[in-house]
């Protein structure tokens, strides 16, 4: 009798765990769903904020913002980067730069940026945790915008030059394309191939290369250029292209596979304010990053006399 009884229990079990289990699984999914839903909203996180120039974001979400100040006689009035921790702490990550352009920050925490432009070459410089400043090289033209690839190479566009360099981590330099478009290139990013994206400042033009080298225009984002302003920076989410168009005060979205074009966030009204996607305006946006997990944009505002804000954007998702 106690067998029988045991053999129902176990049948029980049997047929039970399996609805169990599946209602589980489905309460722990819609619980999900629930969180992770947003309505897409622009926020200041720093006003009357120096830092005008390239963001990058680190692995615990420290967002770096350089401060490239004005342009005078041959190059920027700024001095820092800017280290702003995820509860909105300030620190000056790097001091003592000559008009720094672009930054990235590598898995170690070591800072690239470039550096002491004078129209006729540019620095770029490495800065490890302890503060200690290695010049990797020095770049012919006006070096702008950096990025880094998986080994840590570091890849350099080039605002005055038509070209694009590899510079490895022991300093050796490597043209890496060239080609008459890339001259006035500054945002630089890659894609999920392992193509460069370049956003081109004085055009407009979103321009692909490809690792052997072959350049392939995306887009071009039309009305935008005003006296040689076109796009700030660049970042790549998901094969979607995100520019700040710096004189129209409004973030662009570039489809890579279709090379489809849209207005994403801004009323184009040159002023710093929050809101949905309706109703937020930016002033003069010009660095921006990508925190890609979480599918949140970093923008930086050149503003008034070199003094602008740091915003941030939740995308939809």
């Amino acid at each position: 009798m106690k067998n029988i009884k045991r053999q129902k229990h176990s049948l029980y079990f049997y047929l039970l765990f399996p609805i169990l289990l599946l209602f589980l699984v489905s309460s722990y999914s819609c619980k999900d769903d629930i969180i992770e839903i947003r309505d897409p909203f622009v926020e200041t996180i720093i006003s009357d904020f120096t830092g005008n120039d390239g963001v990058s974001i680190d692995k615990k979400g420290n967002v770096y913002v350089s401060e490239f100040g004005s342009f005078v006689n041959t190059g920027g009035t700024g001095t820092k980067i800017f280290k702003i921790t995820p509860e909105g702490q300030i620190n000056e990550a790097v001091t003592g730069l000559m008009g720094p352009l672009g930054n990235a920050i590598d898995s170690k925490g070591n800072i690239y940026v470039n550096d002491a432009n004078n129209t006729v070459n540019g620095k770029v410089i490495r800065i490890n945790k302890n503060g200690k400043k290695t010049v990797l090289a020095t770049i012919d033209g006006f070096p702008s915008g950096l990025t880094l690839d998986k080994s840590n190479n570091i890849y350099v566009s080039n605002f005055s030059n038509p070209t694009i360099h590899k510079i490895s981590q022991n300093g050796t330099i490597k043209l890496y394309a060239s080609d008459p478009r890339l001259a006035g290139g500054v945002g630089i990013d890659f894609d999920s191939s392992g193509n460069l994206i370049v956003g081109n400042f004085s055009t407009a033009d979103i321009l692909s290369i490809q690792p052997n080298g072959e350049v392939k225009l995306i887009a071009n984002i039309p009305n935008i250029v005003s006296q040689g302003f076109g796009i700030g920076y660049i970042t790549v989410i998901d094969d979607i292209v995100y520019a700040t168009g710096i004189v129209v005060n409004k973030i662009f979205t570039v489809s890579l596979k279709t090379g489809e074009i849209t207005e994403l966030v801004g009323t184009g009204e040159s002023k710093t304010v929050d809101g949905d996607f309706t109703e937020a305006s930016f002033r003069g946006p010009n660095g921006i990053a990508s925190d890609k997990k979480n599918k949140i944009l970093y923008v930086s505002e050149f503003g008034n006399s070199g003094s602008g804000a740091l915003r941030k954007i939740y995308l939809p998702n």
